[in-house]
């Protein structure tokens, strides 16, 4: 996963010539510090899309609770959902990345953060059929259940 994660910032980070404005995706550092305080619990399994938010919240330093599937407040029970202390519920992949993403980087200005928004949203269309492998019930197959 952390491959895939670093190929996906290495697209972003070549993604200059895509951009009209003098942000660039290129400025994106691997690692920083946030003052997110508010705890944070993954509803999710390794079989799922939820170790996209786990890379995620590895690479902007936002420590990860892990929630109680049977406690999943998903309106349909699926994974991943995300819950913090102020009782909002997120879920999708996609949209878990930007929720992220706007609580850790209060600094982004506009365009670096609609350009981020993007990336995610290409990510999650484009690279999802490659890196994720269903089975025909429709979840992702876990190589980790094979042995």
């Amino acid at each position: 996963m952390r491959l895939v994660g670093l190929s996906i910032l290495a697209i972003a980070s070549s993604a200059t010539a895509f951009s009209s404005s003098s942000t660039t995706l290129s400025a994106i550092p691997t690692r920083r510090s946030t003052s997110l305080s508010m705890a944070l619990t993954l509803y999710g399994s390794p079989g799922s899309r939820s170790p996209l938010v786990n890379w995620a919240a590895d690479e902007l330093n936002l420590s990860l609770e892990t929630g109680d599937l049977s406690k999943n407040p998903h309106p349909f029970g699926q994974i991943p959902c995300l819950t913090d202390d102020n009782s909002v519920v997120v879920f999708e992949s996609g949209a878990i990345l930007n929720y992220l993403l706007s609580k850790a980087d209060k600094k982004d200005d506009d365009a670096r953060s609609a350009a981020v928004g993007s990336w995610i949203a290409w990510a999650n269309a484009s690279l999802d059929p490659i890196c994720f492998l269903e089975t025909p019930e429709g979840k992702v197959y876990d190589r980790s259940e094979e042995h």
